[in-house]
């Protein structure tokens, strides 16, 4: 007889890498949104998704549950429903199809190819994939492979539109449609000729000004080399959250960047890179290691865990220095300015390393890009300056 057990699991990225843990469920029947039962105590996970935990036969197989607590609760009670209806069937003899003969069911084809994707340790991709092509399937309303059209992608476009999606968004989500289509033997070529644009905007960086008015305001040690490390090393967000100690060799001044598969952290693109550290910022970590030589993680929390609030650590900062545009939708809405983020300290890291004259392939090599193409976004703002002196040399008359 068909197992009806039906368990709610959150696939959840921990401080140890990604884990399945039950979530927790109210005696009320509710799910509590990000919670799951670890030993017995209830912890908090924001970043994962929920997936259901079900026996077929005796092999224990996971299935896609949404991202959202309330679409958790609908699948659970749903799939119980049908394992529940097969039980009866199987009782009458007779047994019920999950996928007509001939066709292919869009949502166990979404099962299988997020889980694919996670097989592969591409959980950020799984997460990506769920999220597009479930709000896709959502959107069209199809069950099979063989009921979609051109138009449904279309009107997949539109949809997004109207909620106010951005193009990069659009074009992104579309992507990864695409990608489940071509999985299920779809024409994608003949489904999607065009994909959506969208418009590449230059990458922004901070003033002079606004750097030593940020930094003069850090009264605390280990913040200032926090941000003076993404500053001067150019590391993404992810790469300052995952950073060991180790990976900093203070003798030569030298900063490796590397993968961390028991974190559950991949360099972005593979990209695991060298990066020499300015002397003062060398000094500051040199200083602050000899003080505390037992800590693991360079930008980690006071308990010497990742630390994943960086940006509002940010925020914190901008907003107690009066840095605050006070104009944005950051500003007025959540008092919080739109115009700092982690990633700028990045870009205005490769942009003075331009300004500075070093070449491309180098600078290409330090930020761990894959692509000259990519560095060479940098280039506009980075000669900005020098362009303006050029023009104002110019005898027009």
């Amino acid at each position: 007889m068909p197992n009806r057990k039906v368990t709610l699991i959150r696939l959840c990225k921990t401080e140890t890498g990604w884990r399945r843990y039950p979530a927790v469920i109210g005696r009320n029947g509710r799910v509590r949104p990000n919670y799951v039962l670890v030993g017995g105590h209830q912890r908090e996970y924001p970043e994962g998704r929920y997936q259901l935990r079900i026996y077929e036969g005796s092999r224990m197989v996971y299935r896609d549950a949404g991202d959202s607590a309330a679409e958790a609760a609908t699948a659970r009670i749903k799939a119980e429903h049908v394992l529940a209806a097969k039980a009866e069937a199987a009782a009458g003899g007779v047994r019920i199809e999950d996928e007509a003969p001939g066709r292919v069911s869009l949502s166990r084809a979404l099962r299988r190819f997020i889980q694919a994707a996670e097989d592969r340790g591409s959980h950020e991709s799984a997460l990506v994939y769920g999220l597009a092509c479930n709000e896709f399937l959502r959107i069209v309303g199809k069950t099979h492979a063989d009921e979609i059209t051109a138009d449904d992608l279309l009107r997949h476009q539109r949809e997004l539109r109207e909620l106010g999606k951005s193009a990069r968004t659009i074009h992104n989500r579309h992507a990864a449609v695409v990608a489940f289509l071509k999985y299920v033997g779809l024409d994608t070529k003949t489904l999607a000729p065009v994909r959506p644009k969208f418009e590449k905007r230059l990458p922004e960086i901070y003033t002079p000004e606004e750097l030593q008015a940020f930094f003069a305001s850090i009264k605390d040690e280990r913040l200032y080399f926090i941000f003076e490390l993404l500053l001067k090393t150019g590391l993404r967000e992810q790469e300052a959250v995952y950073l060991y100690w180790n990976n900093i060799d203070l003798k030569n001044g030298v900063l490796r960047v590397r993968s961390k598969p028991e974190l559950g952290f991949k360099i972005k693109d593979y990209e695991e890179r060298d990066i020499p550290i300015p002397a003062d910022l060398l000094a500051r970590l040199r200083a602050y290691r000899a003080k505390h030589p037992k800590i693991r993680f360079v930008t980690g929390t006071k308990t010497d865990q990742p630390n994943k609030k960086l940006l509002r650590t940010l925020k914190r900062l901008v907003n107690a220095a009066g840095l605050n545009c006070g104009q944005c939708p950051g500003c007025i809405e959540h008092n919080e300015c739109s115009q700092w983020w982690l990633h700028k300290f990045r870009s205005t890291c490769i942009t003075q390393l331009l300004r500075s004259g070093m070449d491309l392939r180098t600078v290409m090599k330090f930020s761990g890009h894959s692509d000259l193409e990519s560095v060479m976004r940098y280039l506009s703002p980075a000669g900005d300056e020098a362009i303006k002196a050029h023009v104002n040399s110019v005898k027009w008359m």
